[in-house]
Formats: C-alpha cells, sequence, structure tokens
C-alpha cells in the first residue's frame, strides 16, 4: 500500500531502474510517514540495488518491527540476507514467512535453493515439491477466476447501455466489477484465493 503519490512515483522510478531518483523521493515520503511497514520495506529494497547491506538490512528490520506478523516482511528479508551472503539467516526467515503462512510458494521454494546449497538435499527437495503443489492449485484457482471473470464481462453493448443507464451507478455490485477489484492487489487477490481454499470462509 503506497503512503501517497510521493511513494507510488517512487516505486516507479525504482521499477525503472533509477535508483538515486527513488530512493530521493522515498526519503521525501519518509519525512512525512515514519510508521508505514511497506514504506520502510521499499526503502530496503532500494538500498538492496544500491548493495548497501548496511541500510537495507536496517529499513527491512524497521518493516518486520512495525510489522512483525505478516510473513511477507521475514521472505522479503531473507531474500536479500541470501543476496548478502548470509544463508543462515536468510533460511531462518523463510521459516519464520513459512510459519506465518504455510501456503507462500515463493517462499518455500527459495527455502529450498537455500538447503540445497547448505547440502540438505532431503529436506530441499520436499520444499520443492511443497511449492510445486502450492503454485498447481493456485493455478487451478486462477484458471476458475480467470473463467468466471471472462462469463460476467459485459459486452460492448452492455456497456453502452449501461452508459445511458442511471442504474449503472450501481454496477460496483456486479460480479465482473467485484473481479476487477479483487485483482487490484496481490493482497487482494490472495485473500480471495485462501477464501475459495477455505471453502467460502473467512478467517
Amino acid at each position: 500500500m503506497f503512503v501517497n503519490k510521493k511513494h507510488e512515483g517512487a516505486d516507479l522510478l525504482l521499477r525503472e531502474g533509477k535508483i538515486d531518483e527513488a530512493l530521493k523521493l522515498y526519503l521525501e515520503v519518509l519525512n512525512e510517514n515514519q510508521t508505514s511497514p511497506d514504506l520502510m520495506s521499499d526503502i530496503g529494497v532500494a538500498y538492496l540495488h544500491k548493495e548497501d547491506e548496511k541500510l537495507c538490512l536496517s529499513y527491512l528490520n524497521t518493516a518486520i518491527e512495525l510489522q512483525p506478523d505478516y510473513s511477507y516482511r521475514y521472505a522479503c528479508r531473507a531474500f536479500a540476507l541470501s543476496h548478502f551472503k548470509q544463508i543462515d539467516l536468510a533460511i531462518a526467515d523463510y521459516q519464520k514467512a513459512i510459519e506465518l503462512d504455510p501456503e507462500d510458494a515463493i517462499a518455500h521454494n527459495n527455502l529450498g535453493l537455500l538447503l540445497e546449497q547448505k547440502g540438505y538435499q532431503g529436506e530441499a527437495q520436499k520444499r520443492f515439491e511443497q511449492a510445486d503443489r502450492l503454485m498447481k492449485a493456485e493455478d487451478r484457482l486462477l484458471k476458475v477466476m480467470d473463467e468466471l471473470e471472462s462469463e460476467n464481462r459485459p459486452s460492448e453493448t452492455d456497456v453502452q447501455s449501461k452508459a445511458n443507464d442511471e442504474s449503472s451507478e450501481n454496477d460496483s455490485s456486479s460480479g465482473w466489477s467485484e473481479m476487477k477489484r479483487i485483482f487490484t492487489s496481490s493482497r487482494q487477490r490472495k485473500e480471495f484465493i485462501n477464501f475459495l481454499k477455505n471453502g467460502f470462509k473467512l478467517k
């Protein structure tokens, strides 16, 4: 979640490879908001691109302090630790991420890669197999979601008709609009996938 438009702009700059410009904007946002774990994490990632281990881990540590029960924070720091060759600490962080979110396929896979490096072939293989199962399950669910979206997508005629109809104000309740809302972020998508996995029950 972005703190404001500046934060979003910094994210875009980072994606474009303009690291110094992104950092400058991130730090401007930091002067306005020092309690956002997303902002702290993003700054940490920017410093990762700069190969600044100390500042990278400092910001990622702060992100975890602000949001200690969110698995992604540990997975993100694990990736950084792995990059900086702190393999044992990275393994511990991936294990924590999986403890908080057992269905994180990427964390299982990355943990497997690190265990493989350490020579724990059997444990690594188990992680790879689990990651594969989770990815296949998610792919199946996303396929169902795509099919549902296709079935609920309005035709051009429907769109034109709704544009001329005052009742179109209530369109946000339609299945297709809801599907678009769900897919506006990976977290919303994951929440909905978990909803399906849990037998249409919120947890």
